[in-house]
């Protein structure tokens, strides 16, 4: 708070300091505006979402009555960053903690875009906010993104989002955690808590380059 910009930015509400110390963009729309500022620097990866053999189209991703195929569709994200996480050491002036987040956040909003949903972002409940929710053809899915920091507290997020969960009433969440770690171990866990459904990814997001292995 003693820098000038911070100082300035907390007193016109741009952001505040969350319940563990962090700084939190404060209003979800200088949220989204900031996130398609920074979009452009992923665009090039657009081409990449999906694999060859689907002709680069979301139609794999709905069921025959046009809803969502979310776990489909989260399970090609997890492939993508595979494909595509050596170039993202190609991005030196993008903190890479937040790579993997922007690039969730881009490749859903360009899927909601498409099937007529639509996304919303830092949802307000009564237990905190939700990363992210979609709704579409009268459902709704929530996706809560964060960083590896520790088994513990990989837990206790999922524990976390089923609560939002039984707030909103929802029946399915998917919690992706994005692993920055030399040596990530990934991870891919569906599991029933408290009769709520919760699928749940570690990520590894940095990859060696193709030539490492040479």
């Amino acid at each position: 708070m003693d820098d000038d910009v911070i100082s300035e930015l907390a007193t016109y509400g741009v952001i505040t300091e969350d319940s563990e110390g962090r700084c939190e963009i404060a209003n979800p729309i200088y949220l989204y505006r900031i996130l398609r500022t920074f979009k452009p620097l992923l665009e090039r990866f657009e081409n990449e979402y999906h694999p060859q053999d689907t002709g680069g189209c979301f139609r794999d991703y709905l069921t025959s009555d046009r809803q969502i195929r979310m776990g489909r569709l989260l399970d090609n994200f997890r492939d993508f960053i595979a494909r595509v996480g050596f170039k993202i050491l190609d991005m030196p002036q993008t903190p890479q903690e937040y790579v993997g987040q922007r690039l969730l956040f881009a490749y859903l909003e360009q899927f909601v875009l498409q099937v007529g949903g639509v996304m919303y972002l830092e949802v307000q409940t009564g237990r905190g906010r939700i990363d992210l929710a979609i709704a579409h053809r009268g459902r709704k899915y929530v996706v809560e993104a964060k960083v590896w920091q520790g088994e513990a507290s990989y837990q206790a997020g999922k524990a976390q989002l089923v609560a939002y969960l039984k707030l909103e009433h929802a029946v399915a969440g998917y919690y992706i955690v994005f692993d920055l770690r030399k040596n990530p171990v990934p991870r891919v866990e569906t599991a029933t808590l408290n009769g709520t459904t919760l699928r749940s990814y570690v990520i590894p997001v940095l990859q060696g380059r193709p030539s490492d292995a040479l």
